[in-house]
């Protein structure tokens, strides 16, 4: 029944769309994950059900071969999937830079998640490109030519190395507003600082009275 739902949920989302924010004026901040599933996946479903949160995992092809079942631990919790290509090309790169190549990739990864979910019917509405890669003369055309909405975000902060846990989770909360869309990462190596950084970011917002959702939650047409 999960998995079912995962795949013909009602349209959120308007493809070849850009979306960077919610516009909303209540305290909701849509929570990403990109380049999963990894190692840290278990832990943070875990955070995240226990918070009763529901969020989007924005799933890499060849981690998605790598990790079948944290997949499937990801729809039987009832979380949004959405596609963040196979292999996480930089499509900044010219060499990259051709809608064939990326539609090929999603197509990739849409077949990757539907052996992993032992469901032939499962369709992502969504894409997050690696790097926020973004132009509009043939991005969102491609997007809309598949019917994919494209969700970036409105804060990030893991890519500075020096930061401490505690540092980074600062930052998140300085920015944090209504209709923010916050992106951590539950993919690749050394994930640790990322998911004591996500806790306390929520446990922190939550006594502010915000609540945490799923981008298609936020986003909802």
């Amino acid at each position: 029944m999960v998995l079912l739902l995962a795949s013909s949920s009602a349209l959120a989302y308007t493809p070849g769309r850009f979306y960077a924010v919610g516009h909303t004026q209540e305290k909701v901040i849509a929570l990403t994950f990109d380049d999963g599933p990894g190692p840290i996946t278990p832990p943070v479903l875990d955070f995240l059900k226990s918070h009763r949160i529901r969020a989007t995992f924005f799933m890499e092809g060849t981690q998605v071969e790598r990790y079948p079942k944290f997949v499937r631990d990801v729809a039987t919790a009832g979380h949004e999937i959405g596609n963040h290509t196979y292999w996480h090309f930089d499509y900044h790169k010219l060499k990259h830079a051709t809608p064939e190549r990326l539609i090929h990739e999603l197509r990739q990864t849409e077949s990757s998640l539907r052996r992993a979910l032992h469901n032939p019917r499962f369709r992502t509405q969504v894409v997050r490109m690696p790097y926020g890669y973004f132009n509009r003369r043939w991005l969102l055309p491609a997007l809309k030519s598949e019917k994919y909405a494209l969700v970036h975000w409105s804060y990030e902060k893991e890519g500075v190395p020096e930061m401490t846990s505690q540092q980074m989770a600062q930052a998140y909360i300085d920015h944090a507003k209504p209709g923010a869309i916050f992106l951590f990462h539950d993919g690749g190596r050394r994930r640790e600082k990322t998911f004591e950084t996500m806790k306390t970011v929520i446990t922190t917002l939550e006594t502010q009275g915000y609540r945490f959702v799923a981008a298609e939650d936020l986003l909802k047409e």
